[in-house]
């Protein structure tokens, strides 16, 4: 219960009355009969302010949210009583959902329904409940704000972004991928499992061609081969603290699972199996995906990855490559996605080593863009001075690292966040060819 701007404003016009009463005795005489008055009308409209109007309330809200996408949602009000109510309602949304369209403002007559769209925008993953909603009534006076809960709790799931994987379906549809920067590649003749016959075209193999289909149709045919399917691509997520700083208004672990999704939407698409794994964790923390592949495999791959959260541990990259080895006994194309820093030199270096052992090994590491900003930034004071020297000496140990993992013959990437997803998709086509071999 509060009082409303308009019991403000009459109670001040009545010290107004007081103050002047001081001084003009007829309003003094009188100002005792105001008082009175208005105190016995502010008290009879507080009692019937406790008397909570029946009301209604009722969303429209979608269970699954996009990571900072904005979704439109509706929600009605219904005012079951007898008389005009003016409401204001705010929902119980969570502190880290931000909004447009609350507090919601209205004039309610009786019986009266009204159905409003706010827009909601998540700003953090996983599974959050929205609480009963907040509203205010004004009493019958309009003296007084009363206020009360109405509505139910609702589930809300925030997944990463998977907006890029939908525009690369849409495209993909099209044959149009290129306009994201993604070259889809086919190694004609090279792969193992037969596509189709068709007409030879210059520059093909002597090896490709059926003589028995060239002798029945009096004209040269060729074999074309499609890449093998069904091969194992581990996609490996670094929930470290490498990635809980924030970069481009998200921490860096959202932006390594928005390109998760990008690879993993490409490959259960081409009928590679796909599975996902964590680390940096506390052991009890650590998650596992077993192999999923085909359009329904990408469902259980978002409800995997929503809620991956970042750590205060710092994960040890030996200990990930004994995980992976006892996990994955097929060969295995494994995606580590990742922060490189300078102290991780030794360790990612051995790591790499023992799982290239048996498994074909690319390293994704994004580049921060603060430190390319500051690597940007013109150098105008010593404090400036001091923060370029220690961007230059932090960007120059990573590339250390990269440059000696290339030269273990490991496959490195290390992209800013603009090119990180779209990079990654390359390689990956790249590499998927060496699987089998």
């Amino acid at each position: 219960m509060r009082p409303s701007k308009l019991l403000i404003t009459l109670f001040s016009i009545l010290f107004l009355l007081g103050i002047a009463g001081a001084a003009w005795a007829p309003l003094k005489v009188s100002f005792p009969l105001i008082a009175g008055g208005l105190l016995v009308v502010t008290l009879i409209d507080f009692a019937l302010t406790l008397r909570r109007p029946k009301l209604h309330f009722t969303r429209d809200y979608q269970k699954r949210y996009a990571l900072s996408n904005t979704t439109e949602v509706s929600a009605t009000i219904t005012n079951r009583t007898k008389r005009r109510l003016k409401i204001r309602l705010y929902d119980g949304l969570p502190d880290h959902c931000t909004h447009h369209g609350y507090p919601y403002l209205a004039t309610l007559r009786p019986h009266e329904f009204e159905t409003f769209h706010p827009t909601l925008t998540f700003t953090r993953r996983g599974i959050f409940t929205i609480q009963p909603a907040h509203i205010e009534t004004s009493s019958p006076l309009s003296l007084w704000w009363g206020s009360q809960r109405i509505g139910e709790e609702q589930p809300a799931q925030v997944f990463p972004d998977y907006a890029p994987a939908l525009k690369y379906g849409l495209l993909a549809t099209s044959d149009r991928v290129q306009q994201m920067g993604i070259i889809k590649k086919r190694n004609r003749g090279l792969s193992k499992e037969f596509h189709q016959l068709r007409d030879y075209h210059e520059g093909d193999s002597l090896n490709s061609i059926d003589w028995k289909a060239t002798s029945r149709v009096n004209r040269i045919i060729s074999r074309e081969f499609q890449e093998e399917r069904d091969q194992n691509i581990m996609l490996v997520a670094d929930c470290s603290l490498r990635t809980r700083a924030i970069d481009q208004n998200l921490p860096l672990l959202d932006h390594l699972l928005n390109a998760m999704i990008l690879i993993s939407y490409i490959a259960t698409n081409q009928g590679d199996k796909v599975s996902v794994m964590n680390f940096g964790t506390k052991p009890e923390n650590q998650r596992y995906l077993a192999p999923v592949k085909g359009p329904q495999g990408m469902s259980q791959i978002l409800n995997h990855l929503y809620d991956y959260q970042s750590s205060d541990s710092y994960g040890e990259y030996e200990a990930l490559a004994k995980r992976i080895l006892a996990q994955q006994r097929k060969r295995t194309l494994i995606i580590i996605l990742t922060n490189l820093r300078s102290e991780d030199q030794y360790g990612c270096i051995e790591a790499v080593k023992l799982l290239r052992q048996k498994h074909i090994v690319l390293l994704a590491s994004v580049q921060e863009s603060s430190v390319s900003e500051i690597l940007l930034d013109p150098i105008q004071s010593t404090r400036e001075a001091n923060r370029y020297l220690g961007a230059a000496a932090y960007e120059q140990d990573a590339q250390k690292i990269v440059k000696e993992l290339q030269q273990q013959g490991a496959s490195v990437m290390r992209s800013s966040l603009d090119t990180f997803s779209v990079n990654l998709a390359n390689h990956y086509l790249d590499l998927r060819s060496d699987i089998a071999t």
